[in-house]
């Protein structure tokens, strides 16, 4: 992570413990540990200061994080008692952890023994926001996830089973520079569609039936997500009517996205313009977007129950769909940068 990413991040860590009159943060999740030093290790605490940030880790990663993490403090753990004595020699009274990830056994056994005040902060918000350097590997993991996209779309074929897809969407992305998928990757043909959630199947493929790829891969810590719809061969009527109504709210929640609208406002614009067609009002059953970033579900959200504005430089999903119980289903998903200046569709390559 450089220099610049860091004294963000620090920034809005200190803008917490100015506001709770907290003397210290400790990170303790996987994901805001990466957040807050830029490196995946095994186990540590992560400790942000006024003055500094210390990363408490044990032997298995300190060499490797000390050469590496020139602008932070790397203290050897060797027994329970280090985070103690290291919270002790910080001066640290009021201590601020995350509501949002800290388990029970962390919080009675790591947290309580301190001694300290303890405050829970919600700590995703911290994340919605991401730098340039964020931004720019976030478009690295979007760009990989695209072609793997376009590949399958010209390789597929009848005979193949969701199976066999999902593995060769993964192959690709492995081979393209992912580390590896972002989640459980989604590959449903016909019927199967119609479940947003599908866990992919022998079921063999046809022609003249929905395709639904709901992909995504991590690169340097970063996680990507898109879907496309579509099929081999004719399509129904039907199965236009559904592709084009979620198309056109696709292309309606992009152009309305933009700094500053609610998440609920810009869920309402795709999901108004679904339930105009009268048959397929009740068939948009999920929520039409959320963050990306570190995790694949992240804020902000965008969703009829989330009434926080997006922010600048967060990157949101915009992802309608139908789906019809026995028939199939339609979902047109799409990765978006949200800036002042206007809003970047990251997965713009990959054809619909």
């Amino acid at each position: 992570m450089n220099a610049s990413s860091l004294s963000y991040k620090e920034t809005k860590v200190l803008e917490l413990l100015n506001k709770n009159k907290a003397d210290g943060f400790i990170f303790i999740s996987t994901y805001n540990r990466f957040w807050i030093t830029g490196v995946n290790t095994t186990f540590g605490y992560a400790i942000v200061t006024k003055n500094n940030v210390y990363y408490l880790i044990d032997a298995r990663d300190y060499e490797c994080c000390k050469s590496q993490l020139k602008n932070i403090k790397c203290v050897l753990y060797k027994t329970p008692s280090d985070l103690n004595k290291l919270i002790k020699q910080l001066k640290i009274k009021t201590l601020m952890f995350e509501r949002d990830y800290v388990s029970y056994i962390d919080f009675n056994d790591v947290l309580k023994p301190l001694k300290v005040k303890l405050i829970p902060a919600d700590t995703m918000i911290l994340r919605a926001q991401k730098t340039k350097e964020e931004i720019a590997l976030i478009k690295k993991s979007m760009d990989i996830a695209v072609r793997a996209i376009n590949f399958i779309k010209k390789t597929i074929k009848p005979g193949m089973t969701e199976l066999m897809v999902k593995q060769a969407l993964t192959v690709k992305m492995i081979a393209e520079g992912a580390t590896a998928t972002s989640f459980d990757l989604i590959v449903a043909f016909g019927e199967n569609t119609a479940n947003p959630h599908h866990q992919s199947t022998n079921r063999i493929l046809k022609k003249n039936e929905f395709i639904t790829c709901d992909i995504g891969c991590i690169y340097k810590g970063y996680c990507s997500d898109i879907t496309r719809t579509f099929w081999l061969g004719k399509p129904s009527k039907k199965m236009l009517e559904m592709y084009n109504l979620v198309l056109q709210a696709n292309k309606k929640g992009i152009a309305a996205a933009k700094v500053g609208i609610l998440g609920s406002k810009l869920d309402a614009v795709c999901r108004d313009h679904i339930s105009k067609n009268k048959k397929y009002a009740n068939l948009f059953i999920h929520g039409t977007g959320h963050g990306v970033g570190i995790e694949i579900h992240e804020l902000p959200n965008v969703k009829p129950t989330y009434h926080q504005p997006i922010l600048d430089n967060s990157i949101i999903t915009i992802e309608p769909g139908i789906y019809e119980p026995g028939f199939g289903g339609v979902r047109i998903e799409d990765s978006i940068l949200v800036t002042k200046e206007g809003v970047e569709v990251l997965t713009a390559k990959a054809s619909k």
